[in-house]
This record gives structure tokens, sequence and C-alpha cells, in this order.
């Protein structure tokens, strides 16, 4: 740091040395370009892997003690209680035409809230975080069945592999999500 023969700081020579610092590591090269990105949180559904945005993410936890709830749609598992809510864990399998596997002691569930909704959603596997690039992602294939087609937003190469893009907002806006309970009166 620069200092003055009086022993103070020489405010304007350290601020001209910070701006310099600055405008060093947000130069960008002619050759390079800058490459725009989305967060996805990674899960896997049986041999597919799935990618949601990973700001609709509030948590992952191990599969919770929760409890089944009769009469239901087979796609929510049951209830658990997180710190005081309660949320239903949602099983997208049968939702997307995929074969039903036994919920398990490795299942994880990944807390999302969007659409004015929040939900766990059961996972055989949170694989991480990626950003991937948006010029990446591709439209998918209309052969999809209608509640795929509604909420796959697109796919991207991952890894060796494919990764399928979930539109959360349009998934928890869809109405096989939420459950009406009716009450009879006496």
């Amino acid at each position: 740091m620069k200092r003055t023969t009086t022993d103070q700081y020489d405010i304007r020579g350290i601020l001209e040395e910070m701006r310099d610092d600055y405008r060093r590591t947000v130069e960008v090269d002619e050759d390079e370009s800058i490459t725009a990105t989305c967060d996805y949180v990674i899960f896997a559904l049986g041999n597919e892997l799935y990618g949601i945005e990973s700001r609709f993410s509030r948590e992952v936890l191990r599969l919770p003690r929760f409890v089944p709830v009769p009469r239901l749609p087979e796609h929510f598992v049951g209830l658990f209680n997180l710190r005081g809510q309660i949320h239903a864990i949602t099983d997208l399998r049968p939702l997307l035409d995929l074969p039903r596997q036994i919920v398990a002691l490795r299942t994880q569930v990944i807390v999302v809230e969007a659409a004015g909704l929040s939900t766990a959603l059961c996972t055989d596997g949170v694989k991480g975080i990626a950003a991937i690039p948006l010029d990446s992602i591709e439209p998918l294939q209309t052969d999809l069945s209608g509640f795929a087609r509604e909420v796959l937003s697109g796919r991207a190469p991952y890894g060796a592999g494919t990764l399928l893009l979930l539109d959360l907002e349009k998934l928890l806006d869809r109405p096989e999500l939420t459950v009406e309970i009716f009450s009879e009166s006496l």
C-alpha cells in the first residue's frame, strides 16, 4: 500500500491501483466470448437425467419420514413435515410415463417452489449443479406424451449423454399437482 512521507495512506493512489486491478480482471480478449449460462440442479429418474433451474430449488434431502395418504393419485408419495411446514412428495415417474420404482433409502428429494406451490420432487439421486450454456439447449421432439410435452422445455448435452430440462413453473402449475379437499357436512 502506498503511504505518504507523513505515514498516512495515499487514498488517491490506492483507489487508482484498485481501479486498474478491476479493469484488468474484467477485460475480455477479442478471441474470448462470454457464453450465457443457467444453473440447473441435475437429478436422475431411472436411466434418464433431468435438470431444473437451481433458482427454484430450496434444498436437497434424503428421503424424509413421510406419511402415505390413501386415495390420492399415484404420483403423490406422501406428506412430511419440514421445520413446521407440510410438504407433499411428488413422484414424476407416473406423470412422465416412466416405470414406477419403489421408494428406497437411496431416494433423495428436492424441495422446490414455483408458481405459488411448494413440493418435494422424488429422485433416484441428485448429481449436482451444472451451468448449462443457453445456446446448447435444443427443443424436444414432438413425439412425447401430453404431460411431458407440456413440462419439458428442452434438452442439452451433459457429459456423455443428454439432459432433459423441466420447466418447473409449468410443472407446478399443472392441475395434476394440486389436490382438492372437500368436506362433507352432516
